[in-house]
């Protein structure tokens, strides 16, 4: 776009007209600029590590996709709140550009500078005829899946990072709402975990609340899950008219969530004794019986074993990624990233579990395995090698005659998918 220039009449003096540029063409000498953006994150309002300075942190995305931080402080958070929406677009000009060092960059700076807003910044909305930015509200069935009971709630979790330099917390809270059988876990993190947020949720044993969340991230390495980001917001009195329709849903059909509810409490809290079922009745249970976090036991024989389906290999000792490195041989693992690893025997074994009233497919590995057959990895992978029947023999007989049990849960299909399938959890 071309620069234009127009005369100041009190002064006389030729000034240039700010153009519109992108994100990657700033730098700290810029003062004369338009740019348009997206206020793609919107961090909570936060306290500085020594606890001095109060900071809330945007995360900003031009057209083409780059990215920069902008950074509030202090009495700008709450003067700034309207001006910079979530989610809202905006053309800023005149707001000062500044360097990052180094020691305080994060993953969100894509560049070396930041944005900050000065007394001569200019915000305007780029559709303001749309008015403030409402939440919308989506039922829990139609999210995309790409994604202590006498306590108020547990303590949060410390998960430590896999350098082991970074520590985060996590709370765990369960949702639901009419349109979907299957309750919905979200993790909480870090800031969200603290009484300011958690001491407004309800206890499980107080009347039904409906409350709203912002800016939650899909999670489906476990089924389906959501987890807070940095633009998460807990909103506790939500307003509107999916608030007020899950409202009357909820008082409507209260016995239907007190029932979700103790199969929650129960999953999260089993008894002592294992709960075991037949293959029958498992095969009975539908996705909408079915918690994800769900364990059953089943006691079972295998009276078909086979040497062919065991399959032994050397892998990493640590995440049993196969490598073709020498057995013993210590390397730092590509798959796991950790740097003293040892190429070691692995296993699985495929076979057909039955207990009388029906069978069902399984495949161990390697600890499983090694339960399975009461051999150590090595011994395993030796009858393998050796492709010594005789000796396999003796575990065939085994399994055949000694009944065991196996741990069942759900496959991630069923947070996914809706569909219920079993998997092996343990032997």
């Amino acid at each position: 776009m071309k620069a234009f220039v127009y005369t100041d009449q009190k002064y006389k003096t030729a000034r240039q007209k700010p153009e519109y540029v992108y994100l990657d063409q700033l730098n700290v000498a810029c003062k004369t600029y338009i740019v348009r953006v997206v206020v793609a994150e919107k961090g909570r309002d936060t306290l500085s590590s020594k606890k001095t300075v109060r900071f809330q942190t945007l995360l900003l995305k031009d057209e083409k996709g780059n990215r920069m931080r902008g950074t509030l402080f202090g009495d700008q958070i709450e003067a700034f709140e309207e001006a910079l929406q979530y989610l809202g677009e905006y053309d800023i000009s005149a707001a000062p550009i500044k360097f990052i060092d180094e020691k305080w960059r994060t993953e969100l700076d894509q560049f070396p500078y930041q944005m900050a807003f000065g007394s001569r910044t200019v915000i305007q909305p780029v559709h303001p005829e749309l008015g403030p930015i409402m939440p919308n509200y989506q039922p829990i069935a139609s999210i995309p899946r790409t994604v202590d009971p006498d306590e108020k709630y547990e303590e949060p979790r410390k998960i430590e990072a896999r350098d082991g330099k970074r520590e985060s917390f996590v709370r765990e809270i369960v949702v639901t709402d009419e349109s979907c059988d299957q309750p919905l876990t979200i993790s909480l993190w870090n800031d969200l975990t603290t009484p300011k947020f958690f001491d407004k949720l309800p206890n499980w044993a107080e009347a039904f609340q409906v409350i709203g969340f912002r800016a939650l991230k899909p999670y489906t390495r476990r089924g389906f899950s959501m987890n807070s980001g940095m633009s998460t917001r807990i909103i506790y009195k939500p307003e509107g008219d999916r608030a007020r329709e899950l409202s009357d849903w909820a008082n409507l059909f209260h016995q239907k969530i007190l029932d979700r509810q103790t199969r929650v409490l129960e999953v999260k809290y089993p008894g002592e004794n294992k709960k075991i079922v037949s293959i029958v009745e498992l095969r009975r249970k539908k996705p909408s019986n079915t918690i994800q976090e769900e364990l059953l036991w089943i006691e079972v024989t295998i009276q078909n074993a086979e040497l062919e389906k065991v399959h032994a290999y050397t892998g990493c000792s640590n995440c049993w990624k196969r490598t073709n490195l020498p057995l013993q041989k210590r390397y730092s693992c590509t798959s796991c990233y950790k740097k003293e690893c040892i190429c070691t025997e692995r296993t699985t074994f495929k076979f057909e579990a039955s207990d009388g009233t029906g069978t069902m497919a399984f495949t161990t590995f390697n600890d499983d395995t090694e339960r399975l057959f009461r051999r150590s990895a090595a011994e395993i992978y030796a009858i393998k090698e050796a492709d010594d029947h005789n000796a396999f023999e003796a575990i065939q007989d085994m399994l055949s005659s000694k009944p065991f049990y196996i741990k069942v849960g759900p496959t991630s299909h069923l947070g996914q998918n809706n569909v219920l399938e079993w998997t092996l959890k343990g032997i």
